[in-house]
């Protein structure tokens, strides 16, 4: 055990710490000692958490520690340094389990709940601010890099600073479409690992719903078979893709919004629960109702009804079933509320309106990571969508002019290598996005990508369409 705490992020389990807190609060409230929320932590809890406390549970069961308080203290004194929210949120609610007086325990699971999401809201502050310097490298390699290479060495040349073999257009093809992206995936990649926020799991792979990009592949032939102009090829093979792809997954991603809509939901109707116990009504009625008074998670509420009518006494497996599709941490604290209103229903309620004021919390956490990420997120897709199409186009419709005046001769397909580029530069700003803060899935990522194609290929295409050959056009 003592090696694998060490190889714990802490960061990442800083993240873990108001779920955790969470679930050893609802499990002491609803009547449980400390070994029995050390327990649910280590078959339940998330993923690090859930690695932390199997080792404190094995080493109960092998006689390893006198005792749970003492093995639970020995482990958590092995956590790293920056940790030390989490270690002091666990060890309140280990106080709080010893606690005789149920106000004392009250406050000390509070306070807990308050550490722990300081802790992750501080860590918050210092990951938004650390992706200062990443998005300005990738603004400066994305953009001023391609810019040059494509456009000012060429009008260098023209000027007479360089000699004309000075430019190798097949190295400033390999920099332009190989290296440069792969700089900025790389970073992308880099940004991805070292963030402590997103979901486990958050990004499977689901390749079939990408199967209608293969649609650009004919497009792109048949563009090429008739002659048309280079510079448009990639415009006119990706728009069709891009666009039956939309339409082909719009049902799914509207179903994944319902879904995280359903999630809140479910998270704000605990205090209406908890309202509904305290004013005598059982768990079988107050949870539904509370559930399906709520317009978005009233299909949830739905089917926890059937299934509690279905489910011959076994509220709990009813409750799993109906609730842990839609949120699995909801599932867990609404069985260990009915397991409460078994002994008693006010407590059940007064316990429900504790997770209720964790669950607000957190989300509010959430809120205001996503408030601190949205300029970072909207200078970035606007930097792929139109500042970049703007600034490579305006270049090439400036060299065009400038190359047939001094009878240089210019980088050949500098319009189709550039849309080839502008398509990797979308491709790769959509992996950056999707790995920012709780993280996207992989169809909201593909659902991004086809948006920011087309629009940043017709805005670099309607730029390189403007010619100065004439002059400004009000002389």
């Amino acid at each position: 055990m003592p090696e694998a705490v060490k190889k714990i992020d802490s960061k990442r389990l800083l993240n873990e710490c108001p779920t955790v807190v969470g679930m050893m609060t609802s499990s002491l409230e609803s009547g449980g000692s400390l070994d029995s929320a050390v327990r649910m932590v280590a078959s339940e809890g998330p993923e690090l958490s859930r690695m932390l406390f199997s080792g404190i549970e094995r080493r109960i069961d092998t006689k390893a520690c006198r005792n749970m308080t003492s093995c639970v203290t020995e482990a958590l004194s092995r956590l790293p340094e920056d940790a030390a929210g989490y270690r002091r949120a666990i060890h309140l609610c280990m106080a709080a389990s010893e606690s005789s007086s149920p106000e004392e325990r009250d406050r000390m699971l509070k306070d807990a709940s308050d550490i722990s999401l300081i802790a992750v809201k501080d860590m918050g502050e210092a990951y938004g601010a650390s992706l200062n310097t990443p998005f300005m490298t990738i603004f400066g390699i994305g953009i001023l890099v391609p810019m040059i290479l494509m456009s000012i060495l060429p009008m260098l040349s023209i000027g007479g600073m360089l000699s004309p073999g000075a430019i190798n257009q097949s190295t400033i093809v390999i920099l332009t479409l190989a290296v440069i992206p792969s700089a900025i995936l790389a970073i992308a990649i880099w940004m991805r690992g070292t963030n402590p926020f997103l979901r486990p799991n958050h990004m499977n792979p689901d390749f079939h719903c990408a199967m209608p990009m293969l649609l650009a592949i004919p497009c792109a032939i048949i563009y090429v078979l008739f002659g048309c102009d280079e510079g448009w090829i990639i415009l006119f093979s990706m728009t069709p893709a891009c666009v039956l792809t939309i339409v082909l997954n719009i049902q799914d991603i509207r179903r994944e919004k319902k879904l995280l809509k359903s999630e809140q939901g479910l998270r704000d109707s605990v205090f209406d629960m908890g309202n509904r116990m305290m004013s005598g009504n059982n768990f079988e009625r107050a949870v539904p109702e509370a559930i399906m008074a709520r317009k978005e998670c009233k299909g949830a509420g739905e089917s926890l009804y059937r299934e509690l009518l279905l489910c011959r006494g076994d509220v709990a497996k009813a409750v799993a079933k109906a609730i842990r599709p839609v949120s699995e941490e909801m599932a867990i604290a609404l069985c260990d509320v009915y397991r409460c209103s078994k002994r008693d229903v006010t407590d059940a309620g007064k316990l429900a309106m504790a997770l209720g004021r964790q669950f607000q919390n957190q989300s509010h956490a959430r809120r205001s990571l996503e408030i601190s990420l949205k300029s970072m997120t909207d200078m970035m897709t606007a930097t792929s969508m139109l500042f970049a199409p703007i600034i490579l186009g305006m270049s090439v419709s400036m060299l065009e002019p400038l190359s047939n005046l001094s009878g240089f001769q210019s980088l050949e397909g500098t319009s189709l290598i550039l849309s080839i580029y502008l398509t990797e530069l979308c491709l790769t700003i959509t992996v950056l996005l999707s790995g920012l803060g709780s993280g996207e899935s992989f169809r909201a990522a593909l659902w991004r990508f086809c948006i920011l194609c087309p629009l940043a290929q017709a805005v670099f295409c309607i730029c390189c369409g403007i010619t100065f050959r004439r002059g400004p056009f009000w002389l």
